[in-house]
């Protein structure tokens, strides 16, 4: 997973959303077999699944059920070379996504993929899953992202029984742990209002304030704010590269911090620079 990943989810059960998703230009699409599938129908849509990701032309992920009824069937019948990652909802235990990982590494050497290509990215949706968010994102060597389920009136919302600003510590929590357990991407969720452009742009910066890289949508409308928002502009590249270059120009004379255009830069903002040239 990139760092300023835009992903936008597609309901398992829709096959002509899934392959109309890339024209959109997300960086990946989730194909959804959890919550956008009645249940009657999730084993149904799990063979057609399997047949649809091969044909696609955009990097796919695929969120699994979470559930004993369900799981290990999913797995076998994604798991492939045509599949950036597995998006796994609602983790709480460690033993779960250690689990997983086993599953996964197996399929991977029954079809002869390379060890890890299948990436893994899990969901904190509930208060546990927040309490111990640093131990589940530390679990694997698998895992690309963690997720944050901040949508509105979603699972962590209904879990937490609180109002929409009530996940403030949930959100600022899950980006401490995961940055702190060295994950590469940190996602935010979903913004339930489809139509209100102004309030997800809003959302996006307060998200992109407290740390995230990136997030996942639910409408094709979302993408391009979003992106906006979470992936640096030119300018903003253009003036950590004037940085950068005015800062190794005063290091080769001695010196390490550095007045540029108004602000005190010393390595500590350097590093940021580099770190954000780098990812770009």
């Amino acid at each position: 997973m990139k760092k300023h990943s835009i992903l936008l989810f597609t309901p398992g059960n829709r096959r002509e959303f899934i392959e109309k998703a890339a024209k959109y230009h997300p960086d990946a699409i989730i194909i959804d077999l959890e919550d956008a599938v009645p249940i009657h129908l999730k084993e149904e849509v799990r063979r057609q699944i399997a047949d649809i990701v091969p044909t696609l032309d955009v990097n796919c992920l695929v969120r699994v059920n979470n559930d004993p009824n369900y799981l290990k069937g999913d797995l076998e019948a994604v798991v492939s070379d045509h599949l950036a990652a597995i998006m796994l909802p609602k983790v709480e235990t460690t033993e779960n996504i250690r689990s997983v990982d086993e599953i996964i590494t197996r399929l991977e050497n029954e079809r002869k993929l390379p060890p890890k290509s299948v990436r893994l990215v899990i969901m904190i949706e509930t208060a546990l899953g927040v309490i111990r968010c640093f131990d589940l994102a530390s679990a694997s060597d698998r895992i690309d992202s963690v997720l944050c389920s901040s949508g509105e009136e979603g699972d962590l919302q209904t879990n937490l029984e609180c109002g929409f600003s009530g996940l403030a510590y949930a959100r600022a929590k899950i980006m401490l742990d995961s940055r702190a357990a060295g994950v590469r991407c940190i996602l935010d969720g979903v913004f339930a209002n489809i139509k209100d452009d102004a309030a997800l742009r809003q959302d996006c910066l307060y998200s992109k304030e407290l740390g995230y890289d990136g997030r996942a949508l639910i409408h094709p409308r979302h993408i391009s704010i979003a992106r906006e928002i979470y992936t640096p502009g030119p300018e903003k590249l253009d003036y950590y590269r004037r940085m950068i270059e005015a800062f190794e120009k005063a290091e080769s004379q001695g010196i390490a911090a550095i007045t540029f255009e108004g602000k005190m830069v010393d390595y500590a903002m350097i590093k940021r620079a580099r770190a954000e040239l780098s990812e770009s």
